[in-house]
């Protein structure tokens, strides 16, 4: 569904097309039956012309009626919808990819041209699990602790044997990463970080995204050898930018960024990405991610490896051919700016990156 924004300091208000158009029905279908009222009262078999007070009464009575079902629709298509102010987005109006997973994308100019995409994720859902980049064949702590792969390829892999993921984002950042690119060699991973219940990498001062063995979601800080036991999943960013619906003042300086954010209450989580370095998206900073973690309904995020490693993608079933895997942000993987001066159109390049974190469904409910 399409949707147009207004991004007022970041507010997010949305009006829906489809719903413009129902308010017009409406508004016409209102304004056609106080035109027709005195012609039907003229034209009526066996009765005469009413009289004119009869009239004005049912003019005014008819008026009165299309003003309140209008103003009704007004209310119900503009102003429930909107929760900017309160912090809050209305996620019923988001496209659903599959079970639990909602998606939103939009690209307001306020207070610069972003395109931003969000997932929400609810942690509640049957059968719904939460999957991280595994340790690399020939593991070595601190120096080679996964192999670098694209998003894409992340799900493409898993596709092949198990688990089948769905959606996917970038995750941790990751040391070295120097040029190609898109070369897939082993790296090691910055912050803690375990792939089903084993662990990647140690945690350091970075904070996290804890996914327990029983699928409780937790952003935490500190971490403990012991604490290893009940975690399933993890993933680590560079800082936090939401702390308890709270978002701290940072610097002002525009990139690519990756958000992840959790409710107040553990049940939901969010992807966020901003793209960056384009004509169509300057970028944000890092108090955007916590300004719009927060608007989608985080109380709780993290600021991710962003640059030219901000990437989120999907499985999409109705794409033909075997490769159903799809972009639904415009990386910038090679590392370079592109503004509307250069001879060549911008165009996605995406980057091999150390962790990747997704989501997959234990049952076979999705192909």
């Amino acid at each position: 569904m399409k949707e147009y924004w207004n991004a007022g300091s970041l507010g997010l208000t949305i009006v829906p097309v489809g719903k413009i158009r129902g308010t017009c029905l409406c508004l016409s279908t209102g304004i056609a039956k106080l035109l027709n009222l005195y012609q039907v009262n003229y034209c009526r078999r066996n009765l005469g012309p009413i009289g004119i007070q009869t009239f004005l009464y049912k003019l005014v009575f008819n008026v009165g009626i299309a003003g309140a079902v209008c103003l009704l629709v007004l209310l119900e298509y503009f102003v429930v919808p909107v929760h900017a102010e309160e912090g809050g987005y209305d996620w019923k109006t988001a496209r659903e990819l599959y079970p639990g997973i909602r998606y939103v994308h939009a690209e307001p100019s306020v207070p610069q041209k972003m395109v931003i995409n969000c997932l929400q994720i609810d942690s509640h859902t049957p059968w719904l699990m939460f999957y991280t980049t595994p340790r690399c064949a020939e593991w070595t702590e601190g120096k080679a602790e996964t192999t670098r792969q694209t998003t894409r390829n992340f799900i493409r892999q898993s596709r092949q044997k198990f688990p089948k993921l769905v959606i996917a984002i970038n995750a941790n950042a990751f040391s070295p990463w120097p040029a190609p690119f898109q070369q897939e060699d082993p790296t090691d991973v910055l912050g803690l970080a375990v792939s089903m219940g084993t662990l990647v990498s140690r945690s350091n001062a970075m904070p996290f995204l804890l996914v327990s063995k029983t699928g409780k979601l937790q952003i935490a800080t500190t971490f403990t050898d012991e604490d290893l036991l009940d975690v399933e999943t993890a993933v680590s960013g560079f800082g936090l930018c939401l702390v308890e619906g709270e978002v701290p003042a940072t610097g002002d300086d525009l990139h690519p960024r990756t958000g992840l954010g959790l409710s107040q209450d553990g049940r939901y989580l969010f992807f966020l990405t901003i793209d960056g370095r384009q004509p169509s998206s300057l970028g944000a900073t890092v108090q955007d991610v916590g300004d719009l973690l927060k608007k989608f309904g985080a109380y709780t995020g993290i600021n991710m490896d962003g640059g030219g490693s901000t990437t989120m993608a999907w499985w999409d079933i109705n794409v033909e051919g075997e490769d159903k895997c799809q972009l639904l942000n415009s990386p910038v993987g090679d590392g370079d700016s592109y503004d509307s001066t250069g001879d060549a159109p911008f165009a996605p390049t995406e980057r091999a990156t150390g962790n990747n974190l997704g989501v997959y469904f234990l049952e076979a409910s999705t192909k």
